[in-house]
């Protein structure tokens, strides 16, 4: 395969992995407000949110409304791994498999992250983790949030590297 058509494979994969992204993150927090009995008044992945009125959130749904934008991507990403066929002869699909997989990884750093942040007193203003640790450390230390999160991370990457995924977009990029 030729530089130009990787490139442009790889391109075209880190704007599908990225939308496909940032739609499922905000369909997470749609779900859990919808689950709350909340209005959907607006949602775009173009500005990357998802806004609502009313609901009845207790604490608990509060935290899931947080942590979900993360967890759901990850859990449709742990989905499609497992359904991943390391044999199919398409580049792209090696390559967009890889990107695909690594986004919903990436952005669990920020839960490793953020409560390490945290504990020093500077947050992030209106962040999903800022959110989430903001009710959750009422009850719990926000380093639980880190182990929990690189936890998800090591499974998700290790899912990775057993389905070949890994390896496949390394041979994909070598191909002359």
């Amino acid at each position: 395969m030729n530089k130009v058509k990787k490139t442009l494979y790889l391109l075209i994969s880190l704007l599908i992995g990225l939308l496909l992204y940032i739609f499922l993150h905000e369909l997470g927090h749609l779900i859990v407000m919808l689950y709350a009995g909340a209005k959907i008044i607006d949602f775009s992945i173009v500005t990357t949110h998802v806004t609502a009125i009313g609901g009845n959130y207790s604490n608990l749904s509060n935290l899931w409304l947080h942590v979900n934008g993360m967890l759901f991507p990850e859990i449709v990403s742990i989905v499609y791994m497992l359904f991943y066929k390391k044999e199919n002869s398409s580049s792209f699909y090696h390559i967009f498999s890889y990107i695909a997989s690594l986004l919903p990884v990436c952005s669990g750093f920020a839960w490793v992250i953020v409560p390490l942040i945290y504990i020093q007193g500077n947050v992030p203003v209106h962040d999903d983790v800022t959110m989430f640790l903001h009710s959750f450390t009422q009850n719990y230390h926000p380093l639980i949030v880190s182990v929990v999160a690189m936890f998800i991370i090591a499974t998700s990457a290790s899912i990775m590297v057993k389905k070949g995924i890994v390896k496949n977009f390394i041979v994909e990029m070598r191909k002359q």
